[in-house]
């Protein structure tokens, strides 16, 4: 007999949750704690499906979907979302948008395609010539509103870029990549799964091909020797950021 669609679900669940379950017991997140976040977020996703259906979303209305008591579902509603991270995301996007923009903006790449190395402001001068695009005219140029010495502090901070003690500093990697456990790398870490997630639901209940999101698999029919795994993992960081920088560039020039 076929199993139902929740029964392989609750399965599914049961998996995809266990690497979370890990890194929360390795970080202190209790059972209740973990609990309350799932609660939360029954609460939320119901009352945007009734918003999104035109309906009052409502706590009896909530309960009923969700069995959460209808008392519950007033106080988490009358709470603030933890799960809104939004001054986290814009420090992250900022500082990814700032490091693509010093990779391929015509204004900071010099000769043959390098990248410059510039002055904090740009009428410090380069090599003694007047230079009026520095650091700040590339902050405010693609991350608007964000505090360029904030930004550059994280960059220094996180080693993506490298004070030269000349009153010049020099991009050291084009990708943003927030230290461990830090509040910018959880977050980014919430967004990646909650992307991939995204994708899979909606692969999941899209009928067209045409419809989907691209999602592929690559996966040795025999396994891979030990031995291989360090070359492999060598040859995925270098064509895996070529792929990285192909992309960037296409939607740069957009």
């Amino acid at each position: 007999m076929a199993q139902s669609v929740k029964h392989n679900l609750l399965a599914a669940f049961a998996y995809l949750l266990r690497p979370l379950v890990r890194i929360a017991i390795r970080n202190g997140v209790l059972f209740p704690e973990f609990c309350g976040m799932a609660q939360d977020a029954y609460v939320r996703v119901a009352a945007y499906q009734l918003r999104q259906a035109h309906r009052d979303p409502t706590a009896d209305a909530i309960a009923v979907m969700t069995e959460v008591s209808a008392s519950d579902v007033s106080a988490l509603l009358g709470a603030p979302d933890d799960a809104r991270l939004d001054e986290v995301e814009a420090k992250i996007n900022a500082a990814a948008r700032v490091l693509v923009g010093w990779h391929t903006d015509r204004d900071y790449i010099g000769p043959y395609g390098l990248v410059r190395d510039l002055a904090f402001n740009g009428d410090v001068g380069h090599l003694g010539k007047n230079d009026n695009k520095g650091f700040v005219e590339l902050a405010q140029k693609h991350c608007a509103g964000y505090p360029p010495q904030a930004l550059l502090d994280e960059l220094i901070r996180t080693e993506c870029v490298q004070s030269l003690g000349n009153g010049f500093y020099r991009a050291i990697t084009r990708s943003y990549v927030p230290e461990q456990l830090s509040a910018e790398s959880i977050s980014r870490f919430a967004q990646v799964v909650h992307n991939v997630i995204e994708t899979l639901e909606l692969n999941l209940r899209t009928q067209t091909p045409e419809g989907r999101r691209i999602e592929r698999t690559i996966f040795a029919d025999h396994g891979l020797p030990r031995e291989e795994m360090q070359a492999f993992d060598k040859y995925l960081r270098a064509r895996g950021q070529l792929f990285a920088d192909d992309v960037d560039n296409w939607l740069t020039e957009r």
